[in-house]
């Protein structure tokens, strides 16, 4: 959440300091000296220490446990990101209001939050001044260029950092009262550990869907009951593990604790074993083993979990039954979807963080909060969107991962504003998939997920680069994927922030009809190997600002598309592998206001 709101204040500033602002602000603050005249230098300043904290909270994003100084810290990271936002919201509303008209004024009320009350320029410069001094003491209490040693790594050493954007290691720590649900299991749990009741080692399994809470409610146990037991350790398993990696990990965090040094990464299977029992059978010992996979998996790293009778605990997360049935008797312990009143409250809780007692206003529903621009609930176990999303026309960041969530609901399309949908976790019941950015380090990784996905009809997936070789030889999909039998094109017109559209071996209709007003931002459209269309109908009024148009392998097409005369942009025509009769009637169409045409 803190990350999700440093993203939008850093945009806002990075508006607030562009030049076309300062263009339209120059007046307003040539009549001013002193701080108001330094805001946008002092704003520049401000920006540059915020994106330092976004490194930060993006470095210890991929480890999980973060003890009590470090979530305070994020905590006030937090509030300081949204008091800077609305300072920005209110220096852009005043500029704007001297300079409405224009697209300027068009895109970048979008983005704002219209203010309650205006402050004056000397009234937002007060504020950027308290804002300054809040920021350096932020910066005092948490140097972020040095390692935060009480935030365990993930164990698997050899992995790339890329990679890690598929481990389960997240961080789930989140205050008391944001535990929403888990009542019950949370007493169950805490009641397990208390080795009064019973001095053996005891192993209790928590298990559940992915996404639904169980390392959230695992780690709020940990962090409060963890200080009763004389050694700890939190260790991320996966699917992906070494086991000497998890016993390397065990045994640093125990080390850490006691201040000792110890280098285990010369240490050998063998050596690991006997120090680790050595240390663990004079200790009450408290272990976290984060999702587990297979009860072979568990046994082999039990082969160190001595019991001396201590009260010792180990604390298992999975997501298979079978797993969590290794767990002790009454010790097994099933997270499940919360009900419909805790998913709400929730979802008002990270929604509306800002509001009084967290209350949503009246209708995601009414117009105030219509001017959401971020909604991060990743890690909140809801399985639901409401349709009412829809209304939220200014939202720019929807962050899904880890949720259990199936089905987004139709209204997102009405979200033009949406720039990043963040979903990771469960995906296997998707349709619909495009995936970009793409790395060949990602294939093993990314070709084993696909092959979950047992219902998935489109598949898109882009590298990162034109050097990046992806191997996908490894990919096998259950489902045959299909082509689509209507035209993309009257679903893909509810974007109209388009700028780029690109329609590869997808669509076996024949025609292409773009209608008045439909993708007004698109600058760049590419259909390639369409071997069925046989005609693309360009109405005046739609397509206003293409471009550049490719069309390549339509062997079908013998007519050139009509409407190319409205497109007043059209800078550059590609026409390659048509037929011989298109190649003919190119010739004698009148293209005169397309610069460059070329066909071949």
């Amino acid at each position: 959440m803190a990350e999700a709101a440093l993203v939008l204040v850093i945009k806002k500033i990075g508006i607030a300091v562009a030049s076309e602002t300062l263009k339209s602000a120059r007046p307003l603050l040539a009549q001013k000296a002193g701080p108001v005249g330094a805001l946008p230098d002092n704003m520049r300043l401000i920006k540059n220490d915020l994106e330092l904290i976004q490194a930060f909270l993006k470095d210890i994003g991929g480890k999980s446990g973060a003890n009590r100084v470090t979530e305070t810290w994020i905590g006030q990271a937090r509030k300081l990101a949204y008091d800077m936002e609305d300072i920005v919201d209110q220096f852009i509303y005043i500029v704007g209001k001297h300079h409405r008209a224009g697209s300027w004024w068009g895109y970048v009320q979008k983005m704002l939050k219209k203010p309650q009350s205006l402050f004056t320029l000397d009234e937002i410069a007060t504020a950027l001044t308290r804002i300054n001094l809040e920021l350096t003491q932020l910066k005092q209490n948490r140097d972020w260029t040095q390692p935060v040693s009480s935030v365990r790594d993930v164990p698997a050493a050899t992995y790339d950092i890329q990679q890690q954007l598929y481990l389960p290691g997240h961080d789930y720590s989140i205050s008391d009262d944001e535990l929403v649900g888990f009542d019950k299991n949370r007493e169950t749990l805490m009641k397990s550990l208390k080795f009064e009741d019973c001095p053996t080692l005891q192993i209790i399994s928590v298990w559940g869907m992915g996404g639904i809470g169980k390392s959230t409610l695992v780690n709020n146990v940990f962090r409060n009951e963890a200080s009763n037991f004389e050694c700890h350790a939190w260790v991320s398993v996966s699917q992906s593990y070494k086991l000497d990696d998890i016993w390397r990990s065990m045994l640093k965090e125990i080390y850490s604790k006691d201040k000792k040094e110890l280098d285990a990464e010369k240490m050998n299977s063998t050596e690991l074993q006997v120090v680790l029992k050595g240390i663990l059978e004079t200790k009450r010992y408290l272990i976290i083993l984060d999702d587990v996979w297979t009860a072979a998996d568990l046994f082999k790293m039990k082969e160190v979990l001595v019991d001396k009778g201590k009260g010792s605990r180990v604390i298992i997360t999975t997501r298979i039954d079978e797993v969590a049935s290794v767990a002790n008797d009454g010790c097994k312990i099933k997270v499940e979807p919360l009900e419909e009143e805790d998913a709400w409250h929730l979802f008002c809780l990270k929604a509306f963080p800002r509001n009084e007692n967290h209350i949503c206003p009246k209708l995601l529903q009414m117009c105030e909060s219509k001017y959401l621009a971020v909604l991060e609930l990743s890690g909140v176990p809801i399985k639901t969107i409401p349709n009412s999303i829809g209304e939220l026309f200014n939202l720019r960041y929807l962050g899904l991962d880890d949720t259990s969530v199936e089905v987004l609901p139709k209204s997102v399309v009405n979200l033009h504003n949406l720039e990043t949908l963040s979903l990771r976790g469960n995906l296997s019941q998707l349709r619909t998939l495009y995936i970009t950015g793409v790395r060949s380090i990602h294939c093993v990784q990314l070709c084993h997920s696909l092959s979950k996905i047992h219902q998935l009809s489109t598949l898109h997936i882009r590298a990162s680069n034109e050097d990046e070789v992806l191997q996908l030889e490894t990919l096998t999909l259950s489902n045959h994927l299909k082509k689509l039998a209507e035209s993309p094109v009257q679903r893909l017109s509810k974007l109209s922030n388009l700028t780029e559209i690109c329609l590869t071996k997808a669509y076996d209709g024949q025609e292409l009809n773009f209608h008045p007003e439909w993708f007004p931002n698109v600058k760049i459209i590419t259909f390639r190997n369409l071997t069925h269309v046989n005609q693309i109908c360009i109405q005046e009024g739609a397509l206003v600002r293409l471009e550049s148009l490719s069309i390549r392998g339509l062997v079908e097409m013998r007519d050139l598309p009509t409407g190319l005369e409205y497109l007043n942009f059209l800078k550059e025509a590609w026409f390659i592998g048509m037929h011989d009769d298109f190649k003919r009637n190119l010739e004698k169409g009148k293209l005169e206001h397309i610069p460059v045409v070329y066909c071949y």
